[in-house]
């Protein structure tokens, strides 16, 4: 069953790698070529950016693709780095706190953002 979730798990490395590449080179295309990149880092922009929905969904799934993306990564490699029953349990466990507290810290800054506390 292991060998199953880890194919599985590569995909997702996969799918990730790809929507990642599509998500960021859509996001530099928005923020730094279609607006001049001093603008494009201007606060208010900034918060433009995030109370638009279509911006803030992208800048949202974005960030879950990359955590996603990340996380798995440096999963593999620290079960690459050593392989044991337990360490595998404690590195999936660590993995999946790590990608939930990163998305929730995330997803926090765009609900401030798009809630208008942050203004």
């Amino acid at each position: 069953m292991t060998v199953l979730r880890e194919t599985i798990l590569m995909q997702l490395q996969y799918a990730t790698a790809i929507a990642a590449l599509v998500l960021v080179s859509l996001h530099l295309l928005m923020q730094g070529v279609l607006f001049p990149y001093s603008t494009a880092l201007a606060f208010q922009h900034v918060l433009a950016v995030y109370r638009s929905w279509i911006d803030g969904t992208m800048l949202e799934l974005l960030l879950v693709v990359v955590v996603a993306h990340g996380f798995n990564g440096l999963r593999m490699i620290l079960l690459e780095w050593k392989q044991s029953k337990g360490w595998t349990t404690w590195v999936d466990i660590g993995t999946l706190l790590a990608v939930g507290l990163a998305i929730i810290y995330g997803t926090r800054t765009v609900v401030l953002a798009v809630t208008g506390v942050v203004s």
